[in-house]
């Protein structure tokens, strides 16, 4: 698990949202289940140990910058 947190901040080709405003919404999938994700400033803890990525909720491309998960 905590390789995964040395993963943060290496180059990645940028993912373009084609929804239109950008970003509408975004998930994310634990265990199989869609959990709401929010943009954040910093990327959160768990995020990088699970190693998990975002989505936009429309055109599912993946989120490129930093996010956590909404609280439940």
């Amino acid at each position: 698990m905590l390789r995964n947190m040395f993963r943060w901040g290496r180059a990645k080709g940028v993912t373009q949202c084609s929804c239109d405003p950008e970003w509408q919404g975004l998930y994310t999938k634990i265990d199989g289940e869609r959990r709401l994700a929010l943009p954040r400033d910093e990327m959160a803890t768990i995020v990088g140990y699970l190693d998990l990525t975002a989505h936009c909720a429309r055109c599912d491309a993946e989120y490129p910058k930093p996010w956590g998960l909404a609280s439940q």
